[in-house]
């Protein structure tokens, strides 16, 4: 608070006592938070398939790709001798959103498919409404509606709402068991619903009834719970969803200051969806027409199966689940005859801030035995150390409206076992790392040719820069690493340049100071 005071104090002098106002607070704290920055390998950032980044860590060698101001949100946005286009930071944004539970479900016993909800409907599971939900994550990387430990009590999915028949889920580290719910609804919506006084506003939520989600224990790391819930493409296949990085919600929740993107889901004939300038091709990997599970027994006899609520080919068949799907292209080193770009055939994951690519990818580019850094990673089944990770030294994606191209693209190398309908394995895993600076339109379409919409660069709303939810002197630290940088110098870190207008500046430190300790 003092902090705050002084800023406000000097912001009325001319631009060289401003300047030297900020040398001096720097003077103050810089050292301090060096040391903070400087020790804060610790992260929490959200992978796919429930996995979460917990350490990241670089060798003692001298880095060769990377400028010595590289830091872990680094992303110098304009051509340089070593990285002709924008490089992507190792974390992007998480999609926050607010999810509630009902008892609505078809009565019929032959109705095993999901009823989309344009709002809420039916009886809280676990009443008041307004108090009993939780935030979770809007999870395209999800093949399931899924809500972990003390969240899914949270939500009443507890007793008799579930069936005892359990569901294997894992990844990294290995599997755990499960439980299938009993039909019920979900419901999700942008974390503005969340009101000043804490309690949900549901007027804003859309959903699904009649589904069976997962519930598992608590999916914890070495400091408690680190997933709550979230919906997958038994919900989002059927909703346009508006990502707007440029319009960041701060709510205090569950005891924890968060922090994230406005998410619109929407009717995806709605007038209000915007049209972004690049249009990235998905396809859903299989044909899939509606949402079922499958349940214990047909007509009075048991079947010995029971599935969650899966995409399917069409209503009352066995749902298959489903991912979605595009190509990038990455290369490494000098392209040439014997080195050309290649192909990269990736899961389009809204859940995972950062991006993984396969070993056998990372074989193709011809990679060395040791990465760039490290990272370890807690999965459902325990924590994996030190995972290899790489920048690539040119990523492209094409898109309509123009290819977006990177530099030195972060990639953590993991094989995780995903497969498009056609029993083929995906190269790898596009998280929102590539998508830090635009608002983003998820436009799945079950029919056809869905897109991934991305906008031109967009100013940040957020000066959380190393996304853990509070404005600390580590984002300080990245501010005043950054000081004076314009985007041609090494040191400008585009994280940190809140107008987006090329330089680091007293703008930006009274953007910055208008959420400090947040």
């Amino acid at each position: 608070m003092i902090f705050r005071l002084l800023f406000f104090r000097k912001a009325g002098c001319g631009v060289r006592s401003q300047k030297r106002f900020f040398i001096n607070v720097c003077c103050l704290l810089f050292l301090i938070g060096f040391s903070v920055l400087a020790s804060a390998e610790t992260v929490n950032w959200q992978g796919p398939a429930g996995i979460i980044f917990k350490n990241v860590h670089y060798p003692d060698k001298q880095q060769t790709k990377t400028p010595e101001s590289f830091s872990l949100f680094s992303a110098p946005a304009e051509a340089t001798d070593t990285a002709p286009y924008p490089v992507p930071p190792l974390a992007g944004f998480s999609p926050l959103i607010v999810i509630a539970t009902s008892d609505k479900y078809t009565l019929s016993d032959d109705t095993y498919e999901h009823v989309l909800q344009s709002s809420y409907v039916g009886n809280p599971l676990n009443p008041p409404l307004a108090e009993n939900y939780i935030v979770g994550i809007y999870d395209s990387g999800a093949e399931v509606d899924l809500f972990a430990g003390s969240h899914a009590v949270t939500l009443g999915l507890t007793g008799s709402k579930l069936t005892g028949s359990s569901f294997p889920i894992g990844g990294v580290g290995g599997t755990i068991d499960a439980t299938i719910s009993e039909p019920v609804g979900i419901f999700a919506g942008s974390l503005g619903l969340i009101q000043s006084n804490g309690l949900l506003n549901s007027s804003g939520l859309v959903g699904h009834s009649n589904v069976e989600a997962i519930v598992s224990p608590a999916i914890s790391c070495d400091s408690g719970e680190s997933i709550s819930g979230v919906v997958g493409t038994p919900f989002i296949s059927f909703y346009t969803a508006v990502i707007r990085n440029d319009y960041i919600h701060k709510v205090f929740f569950d005891g924890q200051n968060l922090a994230g993107p406005d998410v619109e889901i929407l009717d995806p004939e709605d007038p209000s969806i915007p049209d972004y300038s690049h249009k990235i091709a998905m396809s859903l990997s299989g044909l899939a027409t509606t949402a079922n599970y499958y349940p214990d027994e047909i007509f009075g006899f048991p079947t010995g199966l029971a599935f969650p609520t899966l995409l399917s080919i069409a209503g009352g068949s066995l749902p298959t689940g489903g991912k979605f799907v595009a190509t990038i292209y990455v290369l490494e080193g000098t392209p040439g005859p014997t080195n050309i770009i290649q192909p990269m055939k990736v899961m389009v994951d809204t859940g995972a801030q950062s991006s993984i690519m396969t070993y056998g990818m990372a074989a193709n580019l011809s990679l060395p035995l040791q990465g760039d850094f490290t990272v370890d990673i807690c999965g459902v089944g325990g924590t994996e150390p030190n995972i290899p990770g790489y920048f690539v030294d040119y990523v492209k994606i094409n898109a309509l409206g123009g290819a977006l191209e990177f530099s030195n693209a972060p990639f953590v190398v993991v094989d995780l076992p995903l497969q498009d309908a056609s029993g083929n394995y995906l190269d790898g895993v596009l998280g929102m790392n590539f998508f830090w600076n635009r608002n983003i339109v998820f436009a799945p379409n079950l029919f056809g040719s869905g897109f991934l919409e991305v906008s031109d660069p967009v100013p940040y709303g957020n000066a959380d820069f190393d996304f853990n939810g509070t404005v600390n002197l580590i984002d300080f630290s990245m501010l005043a690493s950054a000081w004076a940088g314009q985007q041609t110098e090494p040191e400008y870190l585009p994280v940190c340049d809140l107008y987006l207008d090329g330089m680091i500046d007293m703008q930006d430190l009274e953007a910055f100071m208008a959420h400090w300790l947040e």
